[in-house]
């Protein structure tokens, strides 16, 4: 066409003159590649997917390609455009900055006509075979890694383009199958899409294209290098608050529970952490409850890859802030599994990747040759380990602003595991040791803040520590509120640090019994009544936690002589074994034995797993909340019905009902004591 020749020639004549340091063979081949590109249609045979919306262009699309597919190999000659554009990506796949390339000139001129000539023409598009379309691809993607080209691109409105025939692309490949060209197709779109989405102020342009819901789209695809793209772009993206709260419009969370769930490592990596970044919006954290995903999160756990469980940890602390969901970790185990790995007894593994490797690597088919456990060095792996900790204390916290959190955290021998990080250690990195020691004091101050905790503290702290320690306050989030905590600590002498060590060992659970009553080992004193003390026991030889109530009978209540004492234990005996084998009420506290030793009365019962509503209430006081309506009625129902029980069903009195003797465990369960 006379017209094309004329802007062949005018283009020659443009770049006609050699660069210093270029072969000759690298420039004819770019130039003969500029000259092809700047023919604006095509003259293929091959029919290519055509760049239409709706599902009958697709499919017509599909169907054309399948009949293609059975002719014979001679009629699938490719054009001379398309071996210079495979020798392009083939001679540049190294190359990363064409911008400051000697052929710079050259190469915009070539990315130009690609955008220009081939993406954003309809009819090219439209006429072009598959594979020929899939190389001007790979030759943007190999472009697309210079940040010029990149700002080229929007300019040029290949962007909107690009989008839209990703979309196109996206419901052949999840309507019809896995059929390679799809597969490489979206593996090339999804990483340009990436790297635009790498660049803070470029992410604005990806969603004004409407490629992210294309991308949320893709997340049930089937093909690893689809998925890996598709992750590795969105969480690109969602790094922006504004992009978060366009994606988290859409329904994405389904799809990730399901790799979460199913898929291997790599995956999983990359959905915890994209799920971490849009877990800062509401609508998401809603999905996330609304899909039952706590068990497949906390069935995450589990495994030993630093990166994944540090973004399932934090996810965690995002959702738990709805108090169903807090109760929800709690009922499935998750405070023991989170004091776990703060234990430190698991070998945890960890690697150097980062999204931009990864998608380099993806984008190339080299993503099966990367190293997903290197050998870090230690001080490597300390860092990494200390970022976990730091997290798994911060769910604490969180999880902690429910009393039978609260009060599980305690019995799970909680507060000797998150105060052993408290101590000062000289051969750790200082700045991740410090923060590690924030993240665990405030652990520890939201559980002090918990009435019924504050003993196990007088013990714990020298005075003026202490001091300092109780003026930060009930329930302060703000991690910057313990520094001044962190550094008198470490500031300590030697001796001083040592008495706090060994008062922290004096707190584990896990130690060996010192005491034994009858035939119970004595783990804990839960606290201290006008008859007595009363104790978190063990049956020797037994699983099942108990509490046992001692009772000095040399009190005054009992008589003032040893017949009045002997007569009012006999009584109290007498009426224990009345209930032990009489009260059979879900309200009512069960009495399983009682004995005499050294003068004492010792009754053994159920450990209730709970707060007192005595303490129920000053806690709600401190954290300015306030009973609903809806609970107040759930408790008191609960109590009348226990009462009824006793009074007309058992003929018993109780006597000493008071706020302390009633008993608030998990979704507000009543028992009287």
């Amino acid at each position: 066409m006379p017209d094309q020749d004329k802007k062949l020639k005018s283009t020659e004549k443009a770049t006609d003159k050699k660069p210093h340091g270029i072969c000759m063979r690298d420039y004819s081949d770019l130039k003969r590649l500029q000259s092809l590109l700047n023919v604006q249609s095509s003259n293929q045979q091959l029919p290519g997917i055509h760049f239409e919306s709706g599902q009958t262009s697709v499919t017509r699309a599909w169907q054309n390609v399948k009949s293609n597919e059975q002719k014979p190999h001679g009629q699938w000659q490719e054009s001379t455009e398309a071996v210079e554009l495979e020798k392009f990506s083939v001679t540049y796949k190294n190359e990363r900055n064409f911008s400051k390339h000697p052929k710079h000139k050259l190469f915009q001129e070539v990315f130009t006509a690609l955008v220009k000539n081939r993406l954003t023409c309809r009819e090219w598009v439209n006429q072009a075979p598959s594979i020929h379309f899939l190389r001007v691809l790979i030759c943007l993607r190999l472009l697309i890694r210079d940040p010029c080209y990149q700002e080229m691109l929007h300019s040029l409105g290949g962007i909107e383009n690009l989008a839209q025939y990703m979309e196109t692309v996206a419901n052949g490949y999840l309507d019809y199958g896995e059929e390679q060209h799809y597969v490489d197709k979206l593996v090339n779109m999804t990483y340009i899409f990436q790297k635009l989405a790498a660049v803070k102020d470029q992410r604005e342009w990806v969603i004004a294209s409407g490629a992210h819901k294309t991308l949320v789209n893709l997340l049930s695809a089937r093909d690893s290098n689809v998925l890996l793209g598709t992750l590795l772009a969105l969480t690109s993206l969602a790094e922006s608050p504004e992009c978060r709260e366009k994606i988290s419009e859409l329904i994405i969370v389904e799809n990730l529970l399901v790799i979460l769930h199913e898929y291997d490592l790599l995956s999983k990596r990359l959905t915890a952490e994209l799920l971490r970044l849009l877990c800062a919006e509401s609508q998401v954290k809603e999905q996330v409850k609304m899909y039952e995903g706590v068990p497949v999160l906390l069935s995450l756990l589990h495994s030993d890859h630093i990166k994944l469980l540090w973004s399932i940890v934090w996810i965690l602390v995002q959702v738990c802030e709805d108090p169903e969901t807090s109760a929800e970790i709690r009922i499935w185990g998750g405070i023991k599994q989170l004091l776990h790995i703060l234990q430190g007894e698991r070998n945890l593994v960890s690697d150097r990747s980062s999204v931009g490797t990864l998608s380099s690597a993806n984008a190339a088919g080299r993503i099966q040759h990367i190293h997903l456990s290197d050998d870090l060095s230690p001080d490597e792996m300390q860092e990494n380990t200390f970022s976990l900790q730091a997290a798994c204390c911060a769910a604490i916290t969180e999880l902690a602003l429910n009393e039978t959190n609260a009060y599980q955290v305690v019995q799970a021998n909680g507060i000797y595991t998150i105060a052993k990080l408290i101590l000062p250690n000289k051969e750790r990195n200082t700045e991740k040791a410090n923060l590690l020691q924030c993240y665990a004091f405030r652990a520890l101050r939201f559980l002090f803040s918990t009435e019924r905790n504050r003993h196990i503290f007088k013990r714990l702290f020298p005075t003026d520590l202490f001091e300092i320690f109780i003026d930060i306050g009930h329930y302060v989030r703000d991690i910057s509120a313990y520094e001044e905590l962190v550094s008198k600590l470490n500031l300590l002498k030697e001796d001083e640090l040592k008495q706090i060590a060994e008062s922290i060992e004096s707190m584990n659970q896990s130690k060996a019994p010192t005491k034994h009553i009858g035939n119970y080992a004595i783990l804990e004193h839960l606290g201290s009544g006008a008859f007595g003390s009363v104790y978190k026991v063990r049956k020797h030889n037994g699983q099942n936690l108990l509490a046992m109530k001692e009772v000095n009978l040399h009190n005054p209540a009992f008589g003032k002589d040893k017949k009045d004492r002997d007569s009012s234990v006999k009584n109290i005996v007498s009426e224990l074994t009345i209930i032990k084998e009489q009260l059979y009420h879900p309200n009512v506290v069960r009495y399983y034995r009682t004995f005499l030793e050294n003068d004492r009365l010792y009754i053994v019962m159920e450990l209730i797993e709970g707060v007192p509503l005595g303490e129920h209430f000053h806690s709600l006081k401190q954290k300015q909340q306030q009973f609903t309506e809806e609970r107040i009625w759930h408790i008191f129902i609960q109590l009348c019905l226990a009462l009824r029980y006793l009074h007309k069903q058992k003929r018993i009195v109780h006597r000493d009902l008071t706020p302390n003797n009633v008993m608030l465990g998990d979704k507000d369960k009543v028992t009287i004591s």
